[in-house]
């Protein structure tokens, strides 16, 4: 795992609002713990990259990965173009997931992007990611669960002043999914899929699926 003292040297000269967001995103997300689920090497499509936190993580757990994100908000694709000079094999553009052409990869990452997004284009954009993987290929979805009922209402609520209050996240509603609805979407879109919960530690009901596709 990455240490921690390491992300926050990497981050110390960026603007203020910057090295706050990852301190925050480090004690509430468990980014570290999903990183280590990540094949060392192949071809990472990074779906809802944001400003590219995760992005740079993957490229700092093993230079080995080619990483390609993809968001559709423009401030934050800008600030991530700024970590491509930082590494050898990490781009970004400007895309709406739901309709932007997909590279083939080895490796689709989906971290805390889908619950902004309707569920009908929660599953195109899934059977999109199983289509552009090559065969063998892994989908990495991280969301969160709906239970336990406490964490889920208090996940409700901090993303509720996040997004809607605050606007940190472009969208006005969420959709979230429970894990056994996650799972019946995407084993009848092909993969085998295999539930990691992450919540142990964390007020936030945070839900891992490890999904590959058949060689």
């Amino acid at each position: 795992m990455i240490p921690k003292k390491d992300i926050l040297d990497f981050y110390k000269k960026s603007p203020f609002s910057t090295k706050l967001y990852i301190k925050i995103k480090l004690r509430i997300c468990p980014l570290l713990a999903v990183e280590t689920h990540f094949p060392a090497r192949g071809t990472v499509l990074d779906l809802g990259c944001g400003n590219g936190v995760f992005s740079s993580l993957l490229k700092m757990g093993s230079p080995e990965r080619t990483v390609v994100g993809i968001d559709l908000d423009p401030n934050k694709v800008r600030q991530a173009r700024l970590l491509e000079a930082r590494f050898e094999g990490l781009s970004f553009r400007e895309g709406n997931i739901a309709e932007s052409e997909y590279p083939a990869a080895d490796i689709v990452s989906l971290i805390d992007v889908l619950y902004l997004i309707p569920y009908e284009v929660q599953e195109r954009i899934l059977r999109r990611a199983f289509a552009a993987l090559r065969p063998g290929g892994v989908l990495l979805l991280k969301d969160m669960d709906t239970r336990p009922r406490r964490k889920y209402a208090w996940n409700y609520f901090q993303e509720t002043v996040s997004v809607k209050i605050v606007g940190f996240t472009l969208g006005s509603k969420f959709y979230f999914r429970s894990r056994e609805d996650y799972i019946r979407l995407l084993e009848g879109i092909g993969f085998k899929v295999e539930p990691v919960p992450l919540d142990r530690g964390y007020w936030y009901p945070h839900i891992f699926f490890r999904c590959k596709k058949p060689e």
